[in-house]
């Protein structure tokens, strides 16, 4: 077990010993590759992950079989929306996907709920993430609802640099049309829109951006 990373937890300094050490007792470490599945373990509900490596993608999908995205883990986060067992009022059908590598540590339902029951500081944690999940949800359904295709497409690039620092995005345009939530097509057309104003460059599995300033100027609030 990865004792070092698990003490990274946010809430780690403000468990007792016997909560740490029965913590580390009830943790499971679960390794997926890229493309894979995380949702195979709902079965026994899990109450909480912590991404040690790598990159989940978490959404849904609707009726007519369209996936939304609505945010991405890194390493560092945790996530407890798919643990409705933890947190009774918490209703969502959500689906996450290693979107690399992934190794998670994931804390079990039973135990992660005695911690919430205990300890103050877990139970105001797990509710302000939470909260902080579902306001990012809130947002993705709002720019869904109201802001223009370009607005979304810009913002999207921008985040990975943001993110990275950097300005290559090694990301297909099929993955980009999974993060903005529309048609590979529809994304096509408007990366070729943003190529021909200069603002971007297309390569064989990867975007560079030339413009930021421009890109920033159309993602502006709507």
């Amino acid at each position: 077990m990865q004792e070092k990373e698990i003490m990274q937890l946010p809430f780690w300094d403000a468990l007792k010993e016997e909560e740490k050490t029965g913590l580390l007792k009830q943790v499971s470490m679960r390794s997926y590759q890229k493309g894979a599945s995380l949702n195979a373990f709902y079965d026994i509900c899990l109450g909480m992950i912590y991404v040690l490596k790598g990159s989940i993608r978490v959404y849904f999908t609707s009726m007519q079989g369209r996936e939304i995205t609505l945010f991405y883990l890194q390493k560092q986060d945790c996530c407890i929306l798919s643990a409705s067992c933890v947190i009774r009022d918490l209703q969502m059908d959500i689906q996450l996907t290693a979107e690399a590598d992934t190794q998670v540590a994931a804390i079990h339902a039973g135990f992660f709920q005695s911690l919430m029951e205990k300890n103050m500081h877990v139970r105001c944690f797990a509710y302000e993430l939470s909260t902080k999940r579902l306001s990012t949800v809130v947002q993705v359904m709002e720019q869904i609802l109201f802001a223009r295709f370009d607005q979304r497409l810009a913002s999207c690039l921008l985040d990975h640099y943001k993110h990275t620092n950097r300005t290559v995005i090694k990301k297909t345009q099929e993955e980009i049309a999974r993060e903005v939530n529309s048609a590979r097509e529809v994304v096509t057309r408007m990366l070729r829109s943003f190529a021909q104003k200069g603002w971007i460059e297309i390569h064989r599995g990867e975007i560079v951006l030339k413009d930021l300033t421009a890109l920033k100027n159309m993602a502006k609030p709507f």
